[in-house]
């Protein structure tokens, strides 16, 4: 199927195209709150500020699973991708948490090819089970308005979600905080360390005598 490749600004590196929403594949069930609050946010807004970002020859998803989610449920037939090859040099890397982006644990690590696996064959894993980091951002803004979507009949997304209680969700939402808090804790340290090796550093340097004060 012919997509429409959508401009941005770093066009050069991985193309943003506007796929037919039925072509793309999750490889994970969706929290039910989590697409709740999605879909509110998008609602109001009347705009998509990120597009999602799936293999380029397999099309599974491989994050922006609630946005997907949201703009099925809602009704529209298609949604702004960003397109990777999901095998690229340097790799992308799968982890379980946010904090692995910053540190290895070959114990949490998921392969690519497990994911691309769960996708292809429908076993979906459980709601935020990966974490992908890629050697590039994928916070490419792009504002496209919900307009300019071809919208038609709202679809059913119970398949593609857990079952969860109220109560599940609320300690599903508390450990999104918590695992947020820890990476925001882990740069905080980090950042102190870095701030005191360029003192370090400086200091060396204006110890030598001979070389200009910064």
């Amino acid at each position: 199927m012919t997509s429409t490749t959508l401009r941005t600004e770093n066009s050069r590196l991985n193309r943003v195209a506007l796929l037919q929403i039925d072509e793309l594949r999750p490889h994970e069930k969706g929290s039910p709150v989590y697409l709740e609050l999605l879909r509110r946010e998008i609602l109001r807004d009347g705009i998509l500020r990120y597009p999602i970002v799936a293999d380029e020859k397999t099309r599974v998803i491989l994050d922006g699973m609630h946005r997907w989610l949201a703009l099925k449920s809602i009704g529209y037939k298609a949604i702004p991708v960003l397109l990777v090859d999901v095998f690229q040099k340097p790799a992308i890397r799968i982890g379980r948490k946010r904090i692995h982006q910053y540190m290895s644990d070959s114990i949490e690590e998921i392969t690519v090819e497990r994911v691309i696996s769960a996708g292809l064959g429908g076993q979906l894993m459980e709601p935020r089970t990966t974490k992908h980091f890629f050697p590039f951002s994928k916070h490419r803004l792009i504002n496209y308005p919900l307009s300019l979507l071809k919208k038609g009949v709202p679809s059913d997304v119970s398949s593609y979600l857990s079952k969860e209680s109220d109560e599940e969700g609320s300690i599903a939402i508390k450990r999104w905080l918590e695992e947020i808090s820890e990476e925001l804790d882990f740069l905080t340290k980090k950042k102190a360390e870095v701030e005191k090796e360029k003192e370090e550093f400086l200091n060396r340097v204006k110890s030598l005598g001979s070389f200009p004060t910064f």
